[in-house]
């Protein structure tokens, strides 16, 4: 069973959210302003930091880093920080509704 996370800032005017989607496969999405720029895979259950980079839509344009602290197999909670003109900004966790599983009562409508 896979648990979502989401992490959330703005920076320079621009929406920069994080999607973490844990499982047997570990799956992260870097959105700005709602449209997706980077995507990563990570395998195993190990902890580790993915670093995914992006550029901010902005006049001039910018470029971010974003550090996704991912846990081990012993459990924690993942954690989100901005790098962007050498400032480190962590990222709020927002919460992510879960999904319901179907009913006994739902399987016979």
């Amino acid at each position: 069973m896979s648990r979502e996370y989401h992490f959330h800032c703005e920076h320079a005017g621009c929406s920069v959210t994080v999607g973490l989607r844990m499982g047997g496969t570990r799956e992260l999405e870097l959105l700005v302003d709602g449209k997706e720029v980077a995507a990563a895979r990570v395998h195993g259950h190990h902890a580790r930091t993915q670093v995914m980079t992006a550029i901010l839509p902005t006049d001039p344009p910018r470029g971010i880093e974003v550090e996704v602290t991912l846990p081990g197999a012993l459990g924690g909670d993942p954690a989100s920080v901005l790098l962007a003109a050498g400032e480190r900004r962590p990222m709020a966790a927002r919460e992510v509704p879960r999904r319901s599983r179907p009913t006994e009562a739902s399987w016979y409508s």
